[in-house]
């Protein structure tokens, strides 16, 4: 019976293995296809996560009884209206007014490195003359390449925006028949039911949270740049914005451009005050204000985020870094889904504000109808 026991505890153990190595290659091969399709991805990604950011705003529509495709319409108009708002009216001039004043930005750098040199010498830090020139200066015809691309990235992303818009649109409309398509779908089981609802839940509170965390920072950004006089302020606040959706990363790489915009215009003082508002406005909405409001109900511990941001641009590029801790739990709620059994839902618990999160309105009845 030992014998027995022991052969069959063997077979189980290489049926386990044989498991996960069968779900490893099948991973390597999923990965391959999303570096391949990354173009495709990205935009189904952007689309499906501001289904699940603006779905909120529709069941409110909802609540105040307004008509299914009515309201379907309203937050179409309003995602469109308000994407057409911020880059028409904001964006692209300030895009523009950075292109002009770009090919006066080299004459302006090179006398800021001059007066930032003097004024490390008179506060102590014994530093060659021309040191800095050497490690920092570049060439006129780099300024005047970077405007092109500023421009031509600009062209990609309204192209982008444009397909986005579109299919999101769709998607939108699909609102309302989307209770009852879940309800006719057999695949899902009740506990995978259980993981998407709390996947659902789970990303719209991370997202919701994160844009209006995100908001804020631009805009104190916009206003701050604004009173130390750097230019383009609307357009680095804008920046401040997009990149406070990659964790850790995204900050450092959205301070950059203006502080060497501020060297331009200030030198090493204006460029101080720079830093100072990047690392106070970051500090107090992103590592103080942000985790107490977004509490603990991810499960996503740090070291698992910086892994997630490097591995997701690497498959996807930046929208893969934007949308890193989604993505994420999605391949957790996925793994759970495959491996934790089919009886039990998932012990991750709900995030404390998902009990008020808007639910969708009751069906009508045949006879209302």
């Amino acid at each position: 019976m030992e014998l027995l026991s022991a052969r069959n505890g063997s077979a189980s153990g290489g049926e386990r293995l044989l498991k996960w190595l069968v779900g490893a290659a099948a991973a390597c091969v999923v990965v391959g296809a999303m570096r391949v399709a990354a173009p495709l991805l990205t935009q189904v990604l952007v689309v499906l996560f501001l289904t699940i950011i603006l779905s909120p705003v529709y069941y409110l529509f909802r609540r105040a009884r307004i008509h299914p495709r009515l309201s379907a319409a309203l937050l179409v108009l309003l995602m469109v209206g308000g994407c057409l708002w911020a880059l028409w009216g904001g964006v692209y001039p300030a895009v523009m007014e950075f292109t002009k004043k770009a090919g006066g930005y080299h004459k302006e750098f090179l006398e800021a490195l001059d007066d930032l040199t003097v004024w490390l010498r008179e506060n102590g830090v014994n530093i060659p003359n021309g040191y800095l020139k050497q490690r920092l200066a570049f060439e006129p015809s780099q300024v005047s390449r970077f405007g092109l691309t500023a421009l031509s990235w600009l062209g990609g992303f309204v192209r982008f925006l444009v397909v986005v818009l579109i299919i999101a649109s769709f998607a939108i409309f699909e609102l309302p028949g989307l209770p009852r398509a879940v309800r006719r779908a057999r695949w899902l089981s009740p506990a995978r039911r259980e993981i998407l609802t709390r996947f659902v839940v789970d990303v719209r509170h991370y997202l919701g949270i994160k844009t209006v965390i995100s908001a804020f920072t631009g805009f104190f950004i916009y206003l701050g740049l604004l009173a130390i006089g750097v230019d383009s302020p609307f357009l680095l606040g804008f920046v401040a914005f997009a990149l406070n959706y990659v964790p850790v990363f995204g900050s450092i790489i959205a301070a950059a451009p203006g502080v060497l915009l501020a060297l331009n215009a200030g030198g090493g003082i204006a460029a101080a005050w720079t830093v100072a508002l990047y690392v106070v406005v970051n500090q107090v909405l992103g590592n103080i204000l942000e985790p107490r409001i977004m509490g603990t109900g991810f499960g996503v511990s740090p070291v698992v985020v910086l892994l997630s941001v490097a591995f997701w641009g690497w498959v996807l590029g930046p929208v893969g870094m934007l949308f890193a801790v989604p993505l994420t739990m999605a391949v957790r709620g996925t793994v759970v889904s495959m491996w934790g059994g089919e009886g039990e839902a998932p012990p991750a618990a709900l995030p404390a504000s998902a009990a008020a999160a808007p639910a969708p309105p009751p069906p009508h009845s045949g006879k209302g109808a």
